[in-house]
């Protein structure tokens, strides 16, 4: 790791970071598909009654939505606030645009 120049680091850190939210994500659905038989007993339904399949897809759709919005909004902000060395300018004319360096002492 001495000798790798700063592109191969940053690659390799974008490839750990993406590679732990995958194992993240689908950590918390399997989760979420292991707990519906107790959500549904704690709403007194009974999971494998055909008339309660849709119960169960708009709970699972339900999450997925709710998860979908909180990373957007979240990477959104975190874009907005992380980034350091970064400015943003705008005018009236222009769409905002985003200006980053990186130091590279």
């Amino acid at each position: 790791m001495v000798g790798e120049s700063r592109p191969d680091r940053y690659k390799w850190i974008a490839l750990s970071n993406t590679t732990f939210a995958t194992l993240l994500a689908t950590i918390d659905g399997s989760i979420t598909l292991i707990a519906l038989p107790e959500i549904f007993r704690g709403i007194k339904l009974d999971p494998l009654d055909p008339a309660s399949s849709f119960y169960l897809l708009w709970m699972i759709l339900g999450f997925l939505v709710v998860v979908a919005v909180l990373v957007l909004s979240l990477g959104g902000w975190a874009i907005s606030t992380g980034a350091s060395g970064c400015t943003t300018s705008a005018s009236s004319s222009t769409p905002s645009r985003r200006s980053c360096s990186r130091s590279t002492g």
